[in-house]
């Protein structure tokens, strides 16, 4: 059908669009009755907010043809449609001539000139890095020596907040893509990408998952670690290390379009990341427990948070030191005040931005004291993963720097980590594993979605599975899927923390979904996958296709207010690519629910006016 676009859009906004957010939503008060006018004079009636939200997307999407199939499509066929067309694209970045300014641009911290930091080491990306930025005298390139990186340097750097380069690709002259998470980012996240990727490789994004899985293995060739993201002020820390997970599961999935070495580049790549980084006693691995800590090598407050987020704390230290709030702020920045107390509160709140879960009331003010389960998890999964590598793709053992390493001895590190966990994680009385605090040698007894996380490594026995899942996931377990803690107690004062109850994030889904299907727990899986995928489809459905960074999950709804803001939850027309790992959980969630589950979630589209 042929539309005359501009004219349609206006008229169906006119109508439709009572509340100006150029959507069509469950808020809006119109007729919810629209009626499309074909340049041939056919009429095409459409009703209801979920086919009206449609029909706006595609009459935004399009050139003035008008696919009728599109706007009728069911829920669950038009999200997976958007994404495999829309949202992968408009989430993808590229550090080349046409982006570069672009992906320089950063709202968390500004500077007087564009500073892009390149490896010295890499003489090719260096070569095109300045070929590319000699049009723009505000670029600054800033070499980068190999890590690790100095304290001096680092306080350099931490003056002038620039872009950390990524891969370039010699043999096509331009970066290497990668995937954000969502529309205001520029630069690509540690383990926000495997979970990105999963969605990647699930609609067979080859080349995306390629470049995000290089552009890491380049990170820790380059930078010494696979960041938090590729901004200056991130090479201090990493986060949860899905690199090896990340390509196991990549070879796996496109063993026949790669090579074997391929392969050895990449796992030699994975073996420096697990030795230099977790494994350094200095700042990552408590040697006298065998197991390990989120840490952040650099000092001070995070310069990259946002403004006043830190007024809970610090008021606390403004009257201990007759200091207003600004100025306390500004002296321990700079030196002038000398806190021990103070200084280690922004210890453990740096090692808490490495986890991922910024920020949580269970790793406030204690995280570097603490061996969490979720680390020690994967860790064991990094371990199990290598071994299993190395024995299937190379069996006589998988030569890196002079040293061979065999499954065998893999198979032990994966063993003594099994060990400790059981040690100083499991809990006999709860049934259940939690993070062991060593500075206070004890347990933290927190009800959390991470304690779960085993039975997605694999790293528990059949009987703790079956306790754990007794008796965490029936707390976690709420309408909208598992929240990220339980309810947190009336004592704890402070901000309401993004991490906490009441909130749900898509990688603690993807993540306890998995390990529930492990051990053979497939009603649970199958309950708590319809729970998070349900609550996604029906803000999809009222709310124009909306797929945003986190929900409230015991409201089931996107309507937060929370630290950070609620990033993809604003948009004109179509959404600005949803959210990455959000996107990947929807397609991997639709993929473990029943017939019955699917055809439930599509019938919602007709269920409201």
């Amino acid at each position: 059908m042929r539309i005359r676009k501009t004219d349609t859009l206006k008229t169906l906004l006119a109508q439709e669009d009572t509340d100006g957010s150029n959507t069509i939503t469950i808020d809006d008060t119109g007729p919810k009755h629209y009626t499309v006018r074909g340049e041939n004079g056919e009429t095409l009636e459409v009703k209801g907010t979920y086919y009206l939200a449609n029909l706006l997307q595609e009459v935004w999407l399009g050139n003035g043809e008008l696919d009728e199939e599109k706007v009728f499509m069911k829920p669950l066929e038009r999200v997976d449609h958007l994404m495999k067309t829309h949202y992968w694209h408009t989430l993808s970045r590229r550090m080349d001539a046409d982006n570069i300014l672009a992906t320089l641009s950063d709202e968390k911290r500004s500077s007087d000139k564009a500073y892009l930091y390149v490896p010295a080491a890499d003489s090719d990306g260096l070569e095109y890095y300045r070929r590319i930025t000699a049009a723009h005298p505000q670029i600054e390139i800033v070499e980068l020596p190999k890590p690790p990186f100095s304290d001096g340097l680092l306080a350099e750097i931490d003056r002038k907040p620039g872009l950390l380069a990524l891969k370039y690709d010699k043999t096509a002259d331009a970066p290497l893509p990668y995937v954000v998470p969502g529309g205001r980012f520029n630069e690509m996240y540690g383990w926000d990408s495997y979970f990105i990727a999963l969605g990647l490789m699930a609609h067979d994004q080859y080349y995306l998952a390629k470049g995000m899985l290089e552009n890491t293995a380049y990170q820790i060739k380059y930078y010494g670690k696979m960041l938090n993201a590729n901004r200056s002020y991130y090479l201090t820390r990493s986060q949860p290390p899905f690199y090896t997970p990340y390509l196991s599961a990549f070879y796996r999935r496109y063993a026949q379009r790669l090579s074997e070495n391929w392969l050895a580049e990449h796992l030699g790549i994975a073996i420096d990341e697990y030795q230099n980084v977790w494994m350094n006693p200095q700042t990552h691995l408590f040697a006298d427990l065998g197991l390990n800590r989120y840490f952040d090598e650099g000092q001070g407050r995070p310069k990259e948070t946002e403004p006043g987020h830190f007024d809970f704390i610090l008021k606390q230290y403004a009257a201990k030191h007759g200091l207003s709030l600004e100025e306390t702020e500004r002296a321990h920045d700079e030196g002038r005040i000398k806190d021990a107390d103070l200084d280690r509160y922004f210890v453990h709140d740096r090692a808490m931005r490495e986890s991922g879960h910024d920020t949580t009331t269970r790793l406030d003010d204690v995280c570097a004291d603490t061996a969490c389960v979720d680390l020690n998890a994967i860790l064991y999964r990094v371990e199990t993963d290598i071994a299993a590598l190395i024995a299937d793709y190379f069996p006589q053992g998988f030569e890196h720097r002079g040293e061979t390493h065999t499954t065998e001895q893999w198979q032990q590190k994966a063993q003594a980590r099994c060990n400790a966990v059981q040690q100083y994680l499991w809990n006999e009385e709860d049934g259940t594993f939690y993070d062991y605090n060593l500075a206070r040698k004890t347990q933290n007894r927190f009800v959390s979605a991470t304690n779960l996380l085993p039975l997605w490594a694999g790293l528990c026995s059949q009987e703790q599975a079956e306790r754990t899942v007794k008796s965490q996931l029936g707390t976690l377990l709420c309408a909208g899927g598992i929240a990220s803690t339980a309810p947190i107690g009336a004592e704890v004062r402070g901000p309401e923390r993004q991490w906490d109850y009441p909130y749900g994030w898509a990688p603690h889904q993807i993540l306890i979904w998995e390990g529930l299907q492990r051990y053979g727990f497939e009603q649970e899986m199958h309950e708590a996958a319809y729970a998070w995928v349900r609550m996604i489809v029906r803000a999809t459905v009222e709310y124009n296709g909306l797929i945003p960074e986190k929900f409230n999950v015991v409201k089931g709804s996107h309507k937060t207010d929370v630290e950070y803001g609620n990033v993809g939850a604003v948009f004109d027309y179509v959404p600005a690519g949803g959210f990455g790992w959000t996107n990947a959980s929807l397609v991997l969630g639709i993929a473990k629910l029943t017939d019955a589950q699917k055809a439930e979630l599509d019938a919602l589209a007709d269920k409201i006016p």
